[in-house]
């Protein structure tokens, strides 16, 4: 891949050459750098501050370009056979992650609390067919549509109870609707 004294980088984005040394880069990088499956992300917009995964990191770069770190230890898209042996013998682990996993880990091995448990036990509901076999709207879609309905029309409580009468009626019985403006609003 030498081409002249220009890191790979320095190529057009769409170049071969750039695509090569995004793929060496990104081999190099999880095999020195990662913590766990993921690295600091190099591209454009990240600047090292984020961590993700390999083929989000490929990405990034190809997409938004990539910017080279300047420490010794790592010499992107120009290093040697005998250099990188070297920089992967002498490399000590980066701690960019600090502990975060561990933290989050021990965070969340109780489980979540009340409040969050009320809170995915509604998202759970919102995210009900409407009836069996509605794949147009979840019974959260329909209760936030009829609230808008509500607002932009400017209807009371009782107009709505007697729309979702009417959709009762209407709808299959397995249909899992509010009875009540007043139930919609706890969904």
């Amino acid at each position: 891949m030498d081409k002249g004294n220009k890191g790979w980088w320095e190529f057009p984005r769409w170049s071969d050459v750039y695509e090569q040394g995004t793929d060496e880069y990104i081999e190099k990088a999880f095999a020195t750098r990662s913590q766990g499956n993921q690295i600091s992300c190099p591209c454009c917009t990240c600047h090292h501050r984020y961590w993700y995964g390999r083929n989000d990191v490929r990405d990034h770069i190809i997409c938004n370009g990539f910017v080279p770190r300047n420490d010794e230890s790592f010499h992107l898209g120009r290093m040697g056979p005998e250099r990188e042996a070297e920089d992967l013998q002498h490399d000590e682990p980066s701690n960019m992650n600090d502990g975060i996993q561990e933290l989050l880990h021990d965070a969340l091995r109780e489980g979540p609390n009340e409040e969050a448990k009320k809170f995915l036990n509604l998202i759970e509901e919102g995210q009900q067919e409407l009836y069996s076999g509605c794949k147009k709207m979840s019974r959260l879609a329909f209760t936030i549509r009829l609230y808008i309905y509500k607002c932009d029309h400017k209807l009371p409580d009782v107009a709505i109870a007697g729309l979702l009468e009417f959709f009762k009626e209407v709808l299959p019985d397995d249909a899992i609707l509010p009875t009540s403006m007043h139930e919609a609003k706890k969904c």
